[in-house]
């Protein structure tokens, strides 16, 4: 075959898993038209779609085909050996599953969100991703499934392409949908209310459009889209709970291209994708830095990155027409959709029941007891007990840390990042390099992880000077997905991965944790003087309002990058001590995932606060370890449940666990009760408006009164 026969065979097959992408990137386009929700659980929702239309489908052998039913800690459990259909009825129970689905998300999750900041919007979908990845872990089973394709086996050939019926068929049923949608957001009347939602939710609420309806149309659609998407790309890609996660990042990637407006680019964009980074794999690269940076499984994270981050920063009119990239930073005080914050409403009826200024003075003895017990339990409980309890308490203070840079960068400064776990993944290998290849010794090899994440973290921040808001965050997913897919597996990186830990020794993890406990109270004093400095309070006036902080001669430039300097030194210090405690450092520990989790952890525990950060090794590393237990079964319990708790959080407390905790314990300001008896007052107002309109659809009716 000749050079011209390989490359046109290799982008015929970049285009069929291109077509999967550009589906993706369409369900993504046609969610945020209607409702700027950038949803990250939209790979999860395929997931399913996936799981359902292989258990079904007579045609599929599968090492487990039964649905496992249990009720996590009873022991009680079923399961279901659902019976073989045709490919069609399968495909039909698929798409109504996830279409249901897709309209419980928007009911329960998304509707109660509706005038959130875009930082709740993205953390209430990557909790519904996680959610969702337990429960299919649980309900499908967890083993790799390799399942066939959907189309009839075969091979056409034109000259020397070849053309699999896989791949023609995945490019059919993509180009059908993509033209089939924008036919109908062109003439449906429906198509027309969601063009129309998207551009000003309010007018279209004026012209009588139900943003409601429009709003679960777009997400049952778009469930579905993503469940074709899953069943086409699976006999490829095999079948596992987390298997399409990565997809997410190629499907924002398309829609980016397509302006998250253009059907049409996006299904090109996903096109595009395809081609160009399987061409990229699959090239003939000089031996060298060449092929380590450009070819093999690297190339598809870096190209990604390189294309994400171009296009929003050259921001070329013919995909961004309309379209607004200077947002507001998508941080803010949130309040939920009653109106009246959870801890106010305690607070209420404490003070009514005469019990609030009992709480308030216990609360002032109570805070000095509980802070004591805690450093002691910190000195302690490490030198007295095992290793183990070191082990779990070196983890919870690496989760702090790494929270606390989430809280300086996103909660101080409003910049929605999405990759710490990047950060802390490039402080890791700096510590491995120093420690192994360099001799540094361990003081020396902590501070030199910090000061190398700084230049990484300087280099994302340089978008963040044109970016804000949900585009920012796109381009720090891009940059989170390349880290493990393409940095950290770079040779020269990876034959430089083990620590050498130094005085630390190897058989006690005490003088570990008790370094990491020192350097974390260091950092978190030195971010309390920060906050309260000149710096802090410049750094909230960004966070507030961007314009208006120019107006009052703040230098944008020279702020955000100290934020991101700051962050990434915080992050690279949590690196370190990762890489002391592991020894061995590997990049599937820094993945996407993993970042999207640190960030959700840190705003359900409160991401604009230095008690957030201490919440969040708490809640989400000390405690889970303690506590782990066998959960009869049912593995993916304690992720499911987390998963739940963290939409709660976010719809009844958005400002997070630390927010509620310390204003339900504030002193009192007598001016409270004037505002309690305003928000009552608009209660009754609200209530008396409810039955009158409900009076006069009843006088309305048929049959009326």
């Amino acid at each position: 075959m000749s050079d011209l026969g390989f490359y046109l065979n290799v982008a015929v097959t970049g285009l069929s898993v291109g077509a999967v992408y550009a589906l993706f990137g369409i369900g993504i386009t046609l969610i945020y038209k209607a409702t700027r929700v950038p949803n990250f659980a939209h790979a999860a929702i395929g997931t399913v779609g996936a799981y359902v239309f292989f258990k079904l489908w007579d045609q599929t052998n599968l090492q487990e085909p039964w649905i496992n039913l249990r009720i996590p800690f009873t022991g009680l459990g079923w399961k279901v050996d659902p019976p073989g259909v045709p490919l069609v009825v399968a495909l039909v129970v698929a798409l109504v599953a996830v279409g249901a689905l897709g309209l419980l998300v928007e009911r329960v999750v998304m509707r109660p969100l509706a005038s959130a900041p875009t930082l709740n919007l993205i953390i209430a979908t990557v909790a519904l991703f996680s959610l969702l990845v337990g429960l299919s872990g649980d309900l499908f089973g967890q083993r790799f499934e390799a399942v066939p394709s959907v189309f009839p086996q075969g091979i056409r050939s034109i000259g020397e392409v070849n053309f699999s019926n896989d791949a023609l068929g995945t490019l059919v049923v993509t180009a059908v949908l993509a033209v089939g949608l924008a036919i109908f957001f062109k003439r449906a009347a429906l198509g027309v209310a969601i063009r129309a939602t998207a551009d000003s939710r309010e007018v279209a609420r004026l012209l009588g459009i139900s943003a409601d309806r429009v709003a679960g149309f777009s997400w049952a659609v778009g469930s579905m889209l993503a469940a074709v998407a899953g069943i086409l790309i699976s006999p490829n890609a095999g079948l596992t709970s987390f298997g399409l996660a990565n997809l997410i990042v190629f499907g924002f990637t398309a829609s980016l291209i397509g302006g998250f407006t253009s059907l049409v680019l996006t299904f090109a964009g996903g096109l595009l994708i395809g081609v160009v980074t399987n061409v990229a794999s699959a090239a003939p690269w000089p031996e060298g830095i060449a092929s380590d940076l450009l070819g093999g499984q690297g190339a598809p994270a870096l190209i990604t990155m390189l294309v994400v981050i171009g296009l929003l920063m050259a921001r070329p009119s013919f995909i961004f027409k309309g379209i607004r990239l200077d947002e507001d930073s998508g941080v803010s005080f949130a309040r939920t959709a009653t109106g009246i914050q959870q801890e106010d409403a305690i607070r209420r009826s404490l003070d009514r029941a005469g019990q609030l200024g009992l709480l308030l003075r216990d609360w002032q003895l109570g805070r000095w007891l509980l802070a004591g017990g805690a450093a002691i339990t910190l000195v302690v409980v490490p030198i007295i007990k095992t290793s183990y309890y070191s082990t779990v308490l070196t983890f919870g203070i690496i989760g702090s840390i790494t929270a606390l840079s989430v809280v300086v960068l996103t909660g101080w400064t409003g910049q929605i990042s999405l990759a710490p776990l990047t950060f802390v993944g490039i402080g890791a290998y700096a510590t491995a390099i120093a420690t192994s290849s360099w001799g540094f010794p361990v003081p020396l090899a902590v501070l030199f992880a910090g000061v190398a994440t700084v230049p990484f973290a300087l280099l994302l921040g340089i978008p963040a000077l044109r970016l804000r808001g949900f585009f920012f965050a796109l381009a720090t997913m891009a940059f989170a997905f390349a880290g493990p897919g393409w940095l950290f597996i770079q040779p020269s990186i990876v034959a430089r991965s083990q620590v050498d830990r130094g005085w630390f020794g190897t058989e006690f993890v005490q003088p570990i944790y008790f370094t990491a406990l020192s350097c974390a109270v260091l950092l978190f004093m030195a971010m309390r003087n920060l906050r309260d400095s000149r710096v802090g309070r410049t750094f909230f006036a960004l966070r507030d309002s961007h314009s208006t902080a120019q107006v009052m001669g703040i230098d944008p430039v020279r702020y955000k990058l100290l934020a991101f300097a700051t962050s990434g030194f915080i992050a690279g210090i949590a690196g370190s001590f990762t890489g002391f405690l592991n020894q061995d450092v590997e990049g599937s520990g820094f993945l996407l995932f993993f970042s999207l989790a640190a960030v959700l952890q840190t705003v359900v525990s409160g991401v604009g606060l230095l008690f957030g950060a201490v919440l969040t090794g708490f809640l989400f590393s000390v405690i889970p370890q303690l506590t782990a237990t066998p959960t009869s079964g049912v593995d993916q319990a304690p992720v499911i449940i987390g998963g739940w708790l963290a939409i709660v959080t976010i719809i009844q407390n958005p400002n997070g666990i630390g927010s509620f905790l310390l204003r339900l314990v504030r002193p009192f300001d007598p001016g409270e009760r004037v505002a309690w008896a305003s928000a009552e007052a608009d209660e009754v107002l609200v209530a008396d408006e409810d039955e009158a309109l409900f009076d006069e659809a009843l006088v309305g009716a048929p049959g009326g009164r």
